[in-house]
């Protein structure tokens, strides 16, 4: 029994860990695809401020996004986790 719930606790730690990785290839995918560079990315939560999204619930991930495009810094955000794919705020 104990050995079943670490290996359930091994699986969700290694599917949040692949979430995580894939939001960053789907932000840089994204950025590029506008002919942008992504400089930085932060991961948020409601007590840091979670930007333009009045609302995350749970299963949802925002990040806050530095990127540049032809010289000019910008400032941008995506929620992922929705229905509907990702939300971009760029």
């Amino acid at each position: 029994m104990e050995v079943m719930v670490v290996i359930f606790i091994v699986i969700g730690i290694g599917i949040y860990f692949l979430n995580v990785v894939g939001h960053e290839a789907k932000i840089k995918r994204q950025i590029e695809s506008m002919g942008g560079r992504l400089l930085s990315y932060e991961r948020r939560n409601f007590f840091s401020g979670i930007g333009p999204f009045h609302v995350v619930g749970r299963g949802r991930m925002v990040y806050r996004i530095d990127y540049e495009v032809n010289g000019v810094m910008k400032e941008g955000w995506v929620r992922f986790g929705s229905l509907f794919g990702p939300d971009w705020r760029l």
